[in-house]
Parts: C-alpha cells; structure tokens; sequence
C-alpha cells in the first residue's frame, strides 16, 4: 500500500509533466518554427591587400573592418540571426571567394564593410552603395530596402555626416545573388574620423547601427534571393 501511495502521488504526476520549450534568442523576433535567416557579413580587404591607411594615428582599413565585422557579428547573433564571415582573420580572401561563401551559405543578405579615403582630408561620412541591376529589379529594390534601413540606424548611433545611399558596380553588389550591400563607415583620410574609427566605444557605435538596421530590414518586408547576373567590372571599394 505504501508502495502505491507513492506512486501515485510523486511519480505518476511526473511522468505527465509537460516538456519545458526551448526559448528562442533574447530579442530575437523568430518563433521557434520560423527559419533564422543567415546573414554574410564581409570584412573587406585582408592580408597583402592593406586597403586605405594613414598616420597620425596610424590606421590600417584591413583591420578596423575585421574588429567592426566580429561586433556586428556579436550583436546580431545576440538578436538571434546567423551569421557566417567571409574572413575571420588578417587573411587575403579573393573577391570571387567571397561571393561563393556568401552563395554556399544559402545567405539572406550580404553585408560588406569597408572605411573610406580620399585626397581631401576634409570628406567625411557614412554611406552606403548598393547595385542597381537593371535585369534583376526585385534584388535591386531589396538591396536598396536593406541600405534605407542600415543608414539611418549607423547615423543615429555615431551622429556622423550621412553621405547617402548611392549606386556602384561592386564586384561583390554586382555577383552575389542575395540583396548586398557595401557600408563605407567613414574617411580614414579624415585626422579626426581616423582617430574616431580607432577608439572601440566608437566602433561599437557603428556595429550596433549595422544590427540595428539589418534587424528592422528583417522585421519589415524582408530580402529576396535572384537568379545570379554577370559583367565585367571586378573592382572592389577602398
């Protein structure tokens, strides 16, 4: 009798307990059935291929892209999204290469960052160029959606001079298949944006713009995947 007094009142009810769900990312807007979408974010340059670089203090655009990448990596996996990098480490990774990991990750969107030169130490600003292909309209209009999200977002964090969202011929806008976009995060050629691009705090600005503006392209329409388009131009943004 003992035996069934036990069972009945500590084990039975156990065996009935409902299994507790697996909860989804603290601010991820996903429900556990939805697919997490996959973002590339691309650290431009990398290895032999310096990209722009000045002094005083000195400031090398391969390295502040791979420090802004792995933030912006780390917001957007706190939101819940996956994300894959085309480089991961001061590597030389061709253009054609990072077009195809973007295409093996069967990715949502592609992300490229980059830091901007010029002759004229006074340019300064944060812009963002996207491809407007005139064969494939729908990725077009979606990369367009996903650089209107992203700059207001970047501008709003840092306070910095919005250069627009303009068109280019990219090689990595032009050849991936996803909706793409290249954010230039400021002059390295600028004395005062160079020493504002190498203080943490404000590259931390900056990545949370990206996440920020990638999470409401999410929440909104979404992205679009098309057929794959090719040209000639194999240039790359400084």
């Amino acid at each position: 009798m003992r035996f069934i007094f036990l069972f009945l009142t500590f084990i039975l009810p156990l065996c009935g307990a409902p299994k507790k769900e697996k909860k989804a990312p603290l601010g991820s807007v996903f429900s556990a059935s939805s697919v997490v979408p996959t973002i590339v974010i691309d650290p431009g340059h990398g290895g032999q291929d310096r990209g722009a670089r000045a002094n005083a203090p000195f400031c090398e655009e391969k390295r502040i892209c791979l420090q802004t990448a792995r933030l912006v990596r780390k917001h957007l996996d706190q939101l819940g999204y996956h994300v894959v990098m085309t480089r991961n480490t001061d590597a030389f990774v061709p253009l054609p290469n990072r077009v195809e990991k973007a295409a093996q990750a069967d990715s949502s969107i592609f992300v490229s960052i980059h830091y901007n030169s010029c002759r004229n130490p006074s340019a300064e600003g944060i812009e963002i160029w996207f491809h407007d292909s005139k064969e494939n309209k729908t990725r077009s209009k979606a990369s367009k959606r996903l650089a209107d999200a992203v700059l207001p977002r970047l501008i709003r964090r840092t306070h910095a001079t919005s250069r627009g969202v303009k068109r280019g011929n990219f090689y990595v806008l032009r050849e991936t298949t996803m909706p793409a976009i290249i954010v230039e995060g400021g002059f390295i050629s600028n004395p005062h944006e160079r020493s504002l691009l190498k203080d943490r705090e404000y590259q931390e600005k900056i990545a949370r713009g990206i996440a920020d503006g990638i999470d409401q392209y999410f929440k909104g329409r979404g992205s679009c995947k098309a057929p794959r388009q090719r040209t000639i131009n194999d240039f790359e943004p400084g």
